[in-house]
């Protein structure tokens, strides 16, 4: 149930996310520190399931990953205003975007793995009957 309400919140700040960074990226419109805020709330969640996969048997490297991912998703995000200055800053946009999506496409895979593992030990746990 946790993990659910871990995909719900990261896709819908993920989502928020997105969309505050596009309006800034086309149109202009700065709303940057509400866009960073829901990054944040994508970063801490992306690292609470990462504690989560990390403690669960079967998925520690998944776990590690989003770890280090989760630590890296903020630092590049407030660092990628000053890389690459000039005409081609949109590839330092561009990879600050995949870089969010793939942040929420993790925590969901992560997510998904790990309600499969439970409902596999569930099944396996249940007394078998004999005929």
């Amino acid at each position: 149930m946790l993990t659910r309400i871990i995909q719900i919140i990261i896709g819908i700040a993920g989502l928020t996310a997105l969309t505050l960074g596009l309006l800034f990226w086309i149109a202009g419109i700065d709303l940057l520190n509400i866009h960073m805020l829901f990054g944040l709330i994508v970063a801490l969640t992306l690292l609470v399931m990462s504690i989560i996969a990390a403690s669960t048997r079967g998925m520690r490297v998944w776990g590690i990953i989003g770890i280090i991912y989760a630590l890296i998703v903020p630092v590049f995000g407030v660092t990628q205003s000053g890389i690459l200055i000039g005409d081609l800053h949109w590839l330092i946009r561009t990879l600050h975007l995949l870089v969010g999506i793939g942040a929420m496409a993790l925590a969901g895979s992560m997510g998904a793995r790990y309600a499969t593992l439970k409902r596999a030990r569930a099944t396996s746990a249940e007394p078998q009957t004999v005929r």
